[in-house]
């Protein structure tokens, strides 16, 4: 099954400048360090299983229309990629949280060179699991209306 990337805003694997996160031996404690040390054992390591062993929820409630519920499709996609696209970087620009809810706006890009895309995620957590997910992103223009930037 291909999923389009700009559907699959679940990308995630640098950590966010000056977030502060527990050192690795220690549990993170927090749900933003609970997201974002899931972000980068799925994404940086690349070690998938572990990820969803250590930080995904029994039950998981996925919104992106392009995946199905569970973390099986999650664990079936993201090894193929990562072989197909062995160059792929993400990098976290801003980390939000409130309550259950984390945030993470990240640049995805498939090549170092690709202008990339501007992703958003959304996790809701439980009991310091992850338990659901919402996504969005776009990609970036190669001549936007204003001198801005996406982040």
């Amino acid at each position: 099954m291909r999923i389009p990337l700009k559907s699959l805003a679940f990308c995630t694997l640098l950590a966010a400048g000056g977030l502060a996160l527990s050192p690795a031996s220690a549990a993170p404690q927090s749900n933003k360090e609970i997201a974002v040390a899931f972000f980068r054992m799925m994404f940086l390591d690349r070690d998938v299983d572990e990820a969803v062993r250590l930080y995904v929820g029994d039950k998981y409630v996925q919104h992106n229309p392009y995946m199905p519920d569970g973390v099986g499709p999650t664990q079936d996609y993201f090894p193929a990629y990562f072989e197909q696209h062995p160059q792929a970087v993400v990098e976290i620009k801003r980390v939000i949280a409130e309550g259950e809810l984390v945030m993470i706006h990240n640049l995805w890009k498939d090549t170092p060179e690709d202008r990339g895309q501007a992703v958003v995620d959304i996790f809701r957590l439980e009991n310091g699991k992850i338990v659901e997910h919402w996504d969005v992103s776009q990609d970036i223009p190669e001549n936007p209306a204003n001198k801005n930037g996406m982040f």
